[in-house]
């Protein structure tokens, strides 16, 4: 398999380690205009310096939490103070965060299964999600998990396909995120909710084994498979948001907001 080269363009912060704005990637008949639509990972850390850079240069108007409820999402202090309007979104509990074990059992240690799992859930939830984004000025938006990589790929994915974004476009944005892993990581292992992080590396030094449901690790299979799914539904992206809630004025609204015509 081959994917598009791509640059991303990431948005530096101190308190967060993958946020990047999508614009410039490929679509049909253009690309992607620029503070539109982020992807990141968790905000809980940002400096004053972050929150005025979102402010100033990114206008961020719009930020989606896709976290669950153990990982204590909440509305930030200075959502209201930039007119940020704040939606929670969950794409249900099946991270492997909270109960690993069970997710095993169902899928085993399988990304593409995982990946599968949770788009099977969450037709619902992204329709919400569009909803939200084509709803008063709520670009540009972010989009946002822990880490900015699982559930942040499977809503950023179908968001973008469902617009004509290029497919090898869309999983060489995905493996965008491998560039900042390591930071996530160690960000993440700092906190309680995440202590599993830090007990699965010291497992992973003692028995020498790598790449689990929960390791961050990634793996294009994952996203192909999400990209597989839509597409095969009746009427493609658009039918699978349809199918879930979603109308074809909301599809057709969000295709002008994101797509800058060549």
């Amino acid at each position: 398999m081959t994917t598009a080269h791509h640059e991303p363009s990431w948005i530096e912060l101190t308190g967060a380690h993958n946020v990047r704005d999508l614009g410039g990637l490929p679509a049909a008949g253009g690309t992607v205009r620029p503070r539109v639509l982020l992807r990141g990972d968790n905000l809980d850390s940002l400096t004053t310096e972050d929150v005025a850079l979102l402010r100033d240069d990114v206008g961020l108007r719009g930020v989606v939490d896709l976290r669950a409820p153990f990982e204590n999402p909440r509305e930030a202090e200075w959502f209201p103070q930039l007119g940020v309007t704040w939606l929670h979104e969950p794409l249900m509990d099946f991270t492997g965060l909270s109960d690993q074990r069970a997710l095993r059992d169902r899928i085993g240690n399988d990304y593409t299964s995982f990946y599968a799992y949770m788009l099977e859930w969450s037709g619902a939830g992204l329709a919400r999600i569009l909803e939200f984004l084509v709803s008063g000025p709520r670009t540009p938006a972010l989009v946002h998990c822990a880490a900015g990589k699982d559930r942040t790929g499977i809503v950023t994915s179908v968001l973008l396909a469902v617009a004509g974004v290029d497919r090898d476009a869309i999983v060489a944005d995905y493996l965008a995120t491998e560039q900042r892993i390591q930071a996530v990581r160690e960000a993440l292992a700092q906190r309680e909710e995440y202590r599993h992080l830090r007990e699965q590396a010291a497992s992973n030094q003692s028995t020498g084994a790598t790449g689990s449901l929960g390791s961050l690790s990634l793996d294009p299979r994952a996203i192909i498979t999400v990209l597989d799914t839509v597409e095969a539904a009746p009427g493609g992206p658009a039918g699978f948001l349809i199918a879930n809630g979603a109308t074809q004025e909301q599809i057709d609204r969000w295709r002008e907001m994101i797509i800058e015509p060549s």
